[in-house]
């Protein structure tokens, strides 16, 4: 059970986002955007979807105390509208797909355990270039203003509730994002 903050109980654990956060993902941005590093002088963009556990008031304190702290920007969500959420957008579908292929392409259809699932999809998640996650930073903004210039309607997605917003033809991907 994922939760923002809460621990749990020996017989009913809980997976802390907010520990998740300070031991993992902020450490690995701060290496990433230090001086001399891959991507000094970027301004990371933190976002929470407004699921259940990032609403926890102690977990969003943390989070956006963090941001502020290294002068980042904490932006949440809409939740249920996945055509302005960038992982739902871009980053899992494209992680999805990655991991089947790979997946496959070494076991073929056998069933595996849970944890060459995990392995598979940690090196899935090493390996997703950094443009396709830029990307969906892009779509995201054009979807929102197609939802704001239609009143809130999602009119102007196709039949299949796609939409293209042309962000192959004005960037051309690159290592560190889009160009």
């Amino acid at each position: 059970c994922v939760t923002g903050s809460t621990t749990g109980t020996a017989t009913d654990p809980k997976f802390r986002l907010k520990l998740v956060f300070s031991n993992c993902i902020f450490p690995q941005l701060d290496e990433l955007t230090r001086p001399g590093g891959q991507y000094e002088g970027y301004k990371v963009v933190v976002q929470g979807d407004n699921a259940g556990p990032h609403q926890d008031a102690e977990y969003l304190r943390y989070v956006r105390g963090e941001c502020e702290t290294r002068g980042w920007h904490w932006k949440p969500q809409a939740p249920q509208m996945p055509h302005t959420n960038v992982l739902d957008l871009s980053v899992f579908p494209a992680m999805s797909r990655r991991h089947i292929h790979r997946y496959r392409e070494t076991n073929g259809l056998k069933v595996i355990s849970e944890n060459k699932i995990w392995s598979v999809a940690e090196k899935v998640w090493e390996d997703l270039p950094s443009c396709k996650i830029a990307s969906g930073f892009v779509q995201a903004n054009r979807i929102a203003k197609e939802v704001i210039k239609n009143k809130g309607s999602n009119s102007f997605l196709g039949t299949q509730g796609t939409v293209s917003v042309g962000i192959r033809k004005d960037f051309k991907n690159t290592d560190k994002g889009l160009a």
